[in-house]
């Protein structure tokens, strides 16, 4: 019987409770490094952690690993973008289009300056277009995490995720947009060079509105003391969002962001959920979503694609930079502050590789040649990256030692807001005091 058990248990297959305490592991350990050195933030020591375990180093985390991880990832990222579209009220930023203005000459500069020296260097109109559309794109994951550590607050911080979001979604729109002629160019019949833009954007941003709405409708009924249910009931929303995508093969990244607006747009004014800190649980999907990263980064695509390798991400952060730095102006900026809005927007990768994958899915031929840039862009992004927006927040003025983050922040219901503070409840169960 023991002969057995030992015959069907080797050699030892992983299963989603190994990888995933595994990767927890890991990742403190990363962590925990990485806050030993002062310019480092944590999610560097996730990433080298994971580059070090993964295929490019001691092979623990192998390319299997990855791809079971791979749900996990997709929900860590499907959390973050719903943050960073949370930031973008549509209100908000109608009322300040300068915002807008700046995004777009960014973008638009961004865009530009990538086909024209992929161009240069010989590659063709088509792959220049869709590498340039995905250049466009910014990293939110190393936005939030790093704002989160730093305890950065203030108009630099709220507004550099605003120009996130917008990066994002001109990024897919653009994107969008080249994938008709893409397609044109494989041959493809005519529904499906319009046909499959067209149901990925709308479908994706029919499911974020309408599961919206049901989140936006549910926490109406929430009190402060079940208040702590926001944080299922907004990641099942992610999770039905990401699924329903996944299952009608739509665009989950693009999906999410927009259901993060859109529950900003529908949440009651007394009863914000999208103002939920979720604390010491967001560790576990940074850990996850960058030890994945750190061991999925393609080293030898530095070597293949030669000196595009670092011209790219180096014209790519260049037209990023000087566009903020060259509005100060308009911003109402110092130009420490714009210098630190440029830099935040350098990192590259969660939007960035969901596109590519659309691209290698659409038109393999292509996207192999995209996939070369990409790969080659994001492993020097996503790791010089993280230490940029650490430096970024440091000149930015906003870092702030503020107070640890509690599990979930309960609002204070707003009868209670101007009652007498003489004989003060003690704190609840899910605050952490100062």
């Amino acid at each position: 019987m023991l002969e057995q058990i030992f015959e069907h248990i080797f050699p030892l297959q992983m299963n989603y409770p190994m990888i995933f305490g595994m990767f927890m592991i890991l990742g403190v350990v990363g962590g925990l490094v990485a806050t030993r050195v002062a310019w480092l933030p944590t999610i560097s020591g996730f990433m080298l952690v994971g580059l070090l375990m993964g295929p490019e180093g001691a092979k623990v985390i192998n390319s299997e690993i990855i791809t079971q991880a791979g749900y996990l990832v997709q929900i860590s990222l499907g959390l973050i973008l719903y943050k960073l579209g949370c930031s973008l009220h549509p209100e908000h930023v109608v009322k300040h289009p300068k915002i807008i203005f700046v995004s777009i000459i960014e973008s638009a500069v961004t865009f530009l300056s990538i086909f024209l020296l992929l161009v240069f260097f010989g590659y063709s109109t088509i792959v220049s277009v869709l590498v340039a559309a995905i250049g466009i794109s910014s990293s939110p994951a190393v936005l939030v995490h790093v704002a989160s550590e730093m305890r950065a607050k203030g108009e630099v911080t709220e507004n550099t995720k605003i120009l996130v979001a917008l990066n994002n979604l001109i990024s897919f729109l653009v994107f969008s947009t080249a994938l008709p002629f893409a397609l044109y160019s494989t041959e493809a019949t005519w529904s499906d060079i319009f046909g499959i833009p067209a149901y990925r954007m709308i479908g994706g941003f029919a499911i974020a509105t309408l599961m919206a709405f049901g989140v936006t409708w549910l926490a109406k009924f929430l009190q402060p003391k079940t208040f702590h249910f926001v944080f299922p009931l907004i990641l099942g929303g992610i999770m039905l969002t990401l699924g329903i995508n996944n299952a009608l093969q739509m665009s989950f990244l693009f999906s999410c962001l927009v259901f993060g607006i859109m529950v900003r747009w529908f949440e009651d004014k007394k009863n914000q959920i999208t103002q939920t800190d979720f604390g010491y649980a967001e560790d576990i999907f940074y850990i996850i979503l960058f030890v994945t990263a750190g061991a999925s980064l393609h080293v030898q695509e530095l070597v293949t694609a030669g000196w595009i390798a670092m011209l790219f991400p180096l014209v790519r952060c260049a037209a990023k930079y000087l566009v903020l730095t060259g509005s100060t102006r308009a911003l109402e900026y110092n130009f420490k502050q714009s210098s630190a809005t440029g830099m935040l927007l350098m990192p590259m990768a969660g939007m960035a590789i969901g596109l590519l994958q659309t691209t290698n899915s659409l038109i393999p031929a292509i996207g192999a040649q995209v996939a070369i840039l990409i790969f080659a862009a994001v492993a020097v992004l996503e790791t010089l990256g993280p230490p940029i927006a650490k430096f970024a927040f440091k000149i930015s003025g906003e870092a702030d030692g503020g107070a640890v983050k509690a599990l979930v922040v309960v609002p204070n219901p707003p009868e209670e807001s101007s009652a007498d503070t003489s004989n003060p409840e003690p704190p609840s169960a899910t605050k952490n005091p100062d």
